[in-house]
């Protein structure tokens, strides 16, 4: 188990939502905010980042971009921007290619691996409740409202699934629990 404070976002996250999600939106005033914070754009991204600056850059880029919505809209339209950026980069490309070849069922499995594979310390289960229906445990929480559901629904979206909904039903101070459905047809 990785320690809270050595846990750290890995490039291709940050790559998939500054580089190609917000692109060309970072205006002069973002690009110094972030900077600011640890997330310098006018270099080469880093291996990986401590999680508590990627959070730090996340409210940072919603106050920037997203300034008249209320928090949880601009974290998922962030989240939404974030999912279209990741698929133009290399891993992300391939991804996104092979979830519309998967469908909803089991993408939701490919996604237990893609989220383990977006930092160093995610662990994830799932849990079918049914068709159509899953929870998803994760050991980690996000200062973010509506970010990671809105993940969910674009990952399921790009797989055909029909009104796919993505709701947290518990958290605490260690863990997320996430209940993802979608239309049977």
């Amino acid at each position: 188990m990785v320690k809270r404070e050595d846990r750290k976002v890995l490039a291709q996250v940050v790559e998939g939502l500054l580089r190609h999600g917000v692109g060309e939106r970072v205006t002069p005033r973002l690009r110094e905010r972030l900077r600011q914070v640890g997330l310098d754009l006018d270099r080469p991204l880093l291996p990986a980042y401590p999680v508590e600056k990627w959070v730090h850059c996340l409210h940072v880029i919603v106050e920037e971009l997203y300034p008249g919505l209320p928090r949880e809209e601009a974290f998922r339209q962030l989240a939404a921007a974030h999912v279209e950026g990741y698929g133009q980069t290399l891993v992300g490309r391939a991804l996104l290619r092979l979830l519309k070849l998967l469908g909803p069922r089991r993408t939701v499995r490919q996604m237990v691996q893609a989220l383990r594979s977006s930092d160093n310390y995610t662990e994830v289960e799932l849990t079918e409740l049914g068709p159509g229906r899953y929870e998803l445990w994760m050991n980690s929480t996000l200062d973010a409202p509506g970010y990671a559901e809105s993940l969910f629904v674009s990952f399921l979206r790009v797989s055909g699934a029909e009104e796919p909904h993505a709701t947290r039903v518990r958290r605490d101070e260690e863990s997320t629990v996430y209940l993802l459905t979608w239309t049977e047809r």
